[in-house]
C-alpha cells in the first residue's frame, strides 16, 4: 500500500473525528492538544528524517501535522464565538448533532459567523492537505 494514502487518511479521519466530536464531553482540549501536539512530533521527526526522494514517505508524515493545524484554527474560531456570541460556534454540517439537517429544516439558532467557521474549518483540513501534496 501506497505510504501517502496513510497520510492522507490520518489527516482527514484524525481532523474530522474531531471536529465531529469536538464537543463531547469526553474530549477534553488538554488532551486532544497532547495528541495532536504527539502527532505533530512524528510528523516532523518523519518529515525532517525521511530520504528526499521518498515522496510518499513525506507525504505520509506530513499527514500527521494537519490534526494541530486544524485545532488551532478551531480554538481561535471557539474564542471569536465567544467574544461575539458569548457561547461556542455552533458546527453547521451534515450529519453534526447541533443542527436540524433535515429536509425544509430552519436552524433560527445559526448565526452567519457559526456557517463561516464550519465553513471555513472545513477549507482548512482539505485545504492543507492539498497544500502539501502539491509542496512536497
Amino acid at each position: 500500500m501506497d505510504n501517502s494514502i496513510i497520510g492522507i487518511f490520518f489527516a482527514l479521519g484524525i481532523s474530522f473525528f474531531i471536529l465531529y466530536s469536538r464537543k463531547a464531553k469526553w474530549i477534553k482540549p488538554k488532551i486532544v492538544w497532547l495528541f495532536c501536539s504527539g502527532f505533530l512530533a512524528i510528523g516532523l521527526f518523519g518529515f525532517l528524517f525521511s530520504k528526499l526522494e521518498l515522496r510518499n514517505d513525506r507525504l505520509m508524515y506530513f499527514g500527521f501535522c494537519v490534526p494541530i493545524i486544524y485545532w488551532t484554527f478551531d480554538r481561535l474560531f471557539k474564542r471569536l464565538s465567544e467574544k461575539i456570541h458569548d457561547r461556542d460556534f455552533i458546527l453547521f454540517l451534515r450529519n453534526s448533532n447541533e443542527i436540524d439537517y433535515g429536509f425544509s429544516a430552519e436552524n433560527p439558532h445559526v448565526k452567519t459567523s457559526d456557517k463561516l467557521f464550519s465553513l471555513v474549518l472545513l477549507i482548512i483540513i482539505i485545504g492543507t492537505l492539498f497544500i502539501g501534496m502539491n509542496t512536497i
